[in-house]
């Protein structure tokens, strides 16, 4: 630890090393604490309680805030953000907020776009399991494809497991059945897979194969400008979060989709015995149904 320390400090990052013991597994470093034979980090529990409060303050519709108090809470939720990635997105409305800011020593309330993302942060904050896998940068290709068809439903496939789901012809349309929010409802029902199968893995970055742009944009982003889609991304994020897992999203050309069969109803050679009948949502339930 001793060598990492000074390691760092020629790189220029400022290190406490008093606060850093050579023989523990438990490490104090930029703010967090590591443990190294577990592999786990987590914000020391006094900070966690910080940051839920000075979100909280944020959450009054009335109040008014300084540029100042804005850019620091901005600073401290993004410091969090390195443990908590899928909830970097939601700091974007922090930031283009300070953007327009022309006279910084004027006060000002918070635009609604920030105030249902305090909520996210706030809900996760409250929720969400403090003691942090490390996560692992690189991605692995377990072979996850999804496609979808509004004429037909979802076909997911992963390794040689596979799941077929279809739409129901009387079910509400209300912004839903648009191949945006099929595409990105696949993603949730690829983890529902997986965990109803016992194959995640905590810890682990995987890669989601697709053809749809919304699809690769959501991945990379984190979030949607549709509602309807970013609803749903929502959802995932807190599986993505529960199960200590993310997601890299890979291009697959249309052609070499293998998932594209099975959206379209055609079982083809795929065998029964690796199909997934998983417990679908309740809010799906009425959309889709093995």
């Amino acid at each position: 630890m001793n060598d990492i320390v000074k390691y760092s400090t020629r790189l220029g990052v400022q290190t406490n090393q008093e606060k850093c013991l050579g023989f523990s597994d438990k490490q104090k470093f930029i703010g967090f604490i590591w443990n190294g034979r577990d592999k786990t980090v987590w914000l020391p529990h006094q900070k966690l309680l910080e940051r839920i409060d000075q979100v909280l303050i944020f959450l009054i519709e009335v109040r008014v805030f300084s540029f100042n108090k804005v850019e620091v809470l901005a600073g401290r939720l993004n410091h969090v953000a390195y443990i908590l990635l899928q909830l970097k997105a939601y700091l974007n409305s922090i930031y283009k907020w300070m953007a327009s800011w022309h006279f910084i020593y004027a006060k000002r309330q918070a635009p609604v776009k920030v105030l249902e993302d305090m909520e996210v942060w706030y809900n996760t904050l409250r929720t969400f399991n403090h003691n942090r896998l490390i996560p692992t940068r690189e991605p692995v290709n377990i072979e996850w494809v999804g496609d979808v068809s509004t004429s037909f439903g979802i076909r997911i496939k992963i390794g040689c497991l596979w799941s077929q789901l279809q739409l129901y012809n009387n079910q509400p349309t209300e912004g839903r059945r648009n191949i945006a929010w099929l595409e990105t409802v696949a993603i949730r029902l690829g983890i529902l897979m997986l965990i109803h199968k016992d194959q995640i893995v905590a810890g682990s970055n995987l890669i989601v194969w697709t053809d749809n742009n919304t699809t690769l944009a959501v991945i990379e982003n984190k979030k949607s400008g549709d509602v309807v889609v970013n609803n749903e991304w929502k959802i995932i994020q807190s599986l993505i979060m529960r199960e200590q897992i993310d997601l890299t999203a890979g291009r697959v050309k249309s052609g070499d989709n293998t998932a594209d069969a099975l959206s379209q109803g055609i079982k083809g050679t795929h065998k029964d015995i690796n199909r997934v009948l998983f417990k679908i949502p309740e809010d799906l339930a009425m959309v889709l149904y093995h």
